[in-house]
């Protein structure tokens, strides 16, 4: 989920210099990445009208549409909290942070490990996916 295409806030995860050096737990507090999006789970398209919907997502800037690695269509938003704060990056309401926040588990990182199967930045990249598999079109 890294490229960026004009326009677009590319969603990048940070690398530490003494990162082998670094327990997951501490890489995820070090961070913040999850922090710098939204997913919601979609469904698959199943008739024209969803295509629409979800191209229509596309043509917004930093809105992505991704299948992630059981098969769930999911609607992307890289968009930062505001609750981080700017000089430290750090959540400025750790404490009180939604209970999203506080279940969110390393092992379900994005920075780790591929978490999507097939990542659609644009229109046409979903819909030369569908034509392969024949969904909908």
């Amino acid at each position: 989920m890294n490229k960026k295409t004009k326009g677009d806030t590319p969603l990048v995860f940070p690398k530490f210099k003494n990162e082998q050096n670094m327990t997951t737990s501490e890489i995820c507090c070090a961070c913040t990445g999850c922090c710098r999006y939204v997913s919601i789970q979609i469904n698959p398209p199943k008739k024209k009208a969803d295509i629409d919907h979800y191209t229509f997502y596309l043509l917004h800037k930093n809105v992505q549409i991704y299948i992630d690695n059981d098969n769930e269509w999911n609607l992307l938003f890289i968009t930062p909290c505001t609750q981080l704060d700017g000089e430290t990056g750090f959540c400025k309401i750790y404490s009180t942070r939604p209970r999203i926040c506080k279940d969110y588990s390393p092992e379900s990182c994005s920075r780790v490990g591929k978490d999507h199967k097939h990542l659609f930045q644009t229109p046409n990249s979903m819909l030369r996916y569908l034509k392969k598999r024949k969904n909908v079109l």
